[in-house]
């Protein structure tokens, strides 16, 4: 098993992208399960996002909180601890109707969406 790292981080798990071990145990080591739920934060997270900027510029809370919830949850599925963090954050900001950070939340979370969409298309090329 192994841990997904980002290139800048020396292999620290606990600021790695995605924990490959803990998403695998989390699907009874089912590598192909995994996979696919790769493939679907793959195709789903751009749409998500997109929602998520829109929320944020429109002032539109509930809209925020819910398409932050669900790539929260893509995210914990795949162990994805820095983007749930950043999701949650946003989640929360939208069921508080308070978007006055919002936007440096937007800018936290994308960067940690590039650092998983990297270690995600890595481990889709290289499963092992």
């Amino acid at each position: 098993m192994r841990t997904i790292t980002s290139p800048h981080d020396g292999h620290d798990s606990s600021s790695a992208p995605m924990d490959v071990p803990d998403a695998l145990s989390r699907l009874g080591d089912d590598r192909e399960l995994l996979s696919a739920i790769i493939e679907i934060f793959l195709e789903d997270y751009p749409a998500l996002l997109d929602k998520i900027r829109r929320a944020v510029m429109g002032n539109d809370p509930p809209t925020l909180q819910r398409a932050a919830h669900n790539l929260k949850g893509l995210a914990v599925t795949l162990s994805a601890g820095d983007v749930a963090a950043a999701a949650s954050r946003l989640e929360h900001m939208g069921s508080a109707n308070c978007l006055s950070d919002a936007a440096a939340a937007v800018a936290e979370l994308e960067s940690h969406l590039n650092d998983l969409n990297s270690a995600a298309q890595r481990y889709v090329k290289n499963p092992r």
